[in-house]
């Protein structure tokens, strides 16, 4: 019976978190070494729902601390799991391999797990990953590019990847907001599937949305 409890739970998060996304890429960039970020995003790919045509409305809470200058970690709520009665957390490590020179963006990388718990109805673990390039421009905006992925290993083996492309708007000190345009599910047929979505590209996966506001205590990124 738990067995049977634990695929139900499998469906419900593979319905959500691996169609609609995980929210904006993790971390663009390493923050300072003692510094620390907080993020809250919203979106995933446009669909038709409830008449409208909207992005999935997916919402994600995310905490950043950063070990030094090049490596942080960081840990998320996934607050659109709330109406699943599931609760789902994320939790991992970033790492800058790269920094901006000239020509060259800098370069990151992020890796975890998002564990989802349903009370009395199991529990499942899925690795994350994610690869971003960014460039930084003066002061005030931070464009970048890359790729999200999760992963079910248990069961049958299966993967979602969605390259990205993004900005980050700096509007004050610390506070800051992102946009990222996403296309889910690249290599995965767009029909038949319980959502409608909207933007499918070549008739394969789905073009979605995702709007981030972020706050930088201690102060915004520099030049490297």
């Amino acid at each position: 019976m738990r067995v049977l409890k634990t695929a139900r739970l499998f469906t419900a998060l593979l319905a959500l978190g691996l169609t609609a996304g995980c929210g904006t890429v993790t971390a663009v960039r390493a923050l300072r070494k003692g510094e620390s970020a907080v993020a809250l995003s919203a979106g995933g790919p446009v669909a038709r729902l409830s008449g409208m045509d909207i992005p999935f409305p997916y919402a994600v809470a995310r905490y950043r601390y950063g070990l030094n200058d090049r490596t942080g970690l960081y840990v998320g709520s996934h607050l659109s799991f709330a109406g699943l009665a599931v609760i789902a957390i994320d939790g991992g490590f970033s790492h800058q391999f790269l920094t901006q020179k000239r020509g060259v963006p800098a370069v990151s990388a992020s890796a975890g797990l998002l564990a989802g718990v349903k009370p009395g109805d199991g529990q499942v673990l899925f690795p994350e990953v994610d690869l971003v390039a960014s460039y930084l421009f003066g002061d005030r905006l931070l464009a970048y590019f890359g790729g999200q992925s999760i992963y079910q290993l248990s069961a049958t083996p299966y993967a979602v990847i969605a390259p990205l492309v993004g900005a980050e708007t700096r509007l004050g000190r610390s506070f800051s907001l992102s946009l990222e345009a996403e296309w889910y599910a690249p290599f995965e047929k767009t029909k038949p599937r319980n959502v409608n979505y909207l933007l499918p590209v070549g008739g394969r996966g789905a073009v979605g949305f995702v709007l981030g506001v972020n706050y930088h205590f201690g102060g915004w990124y520099e030049q490297e």
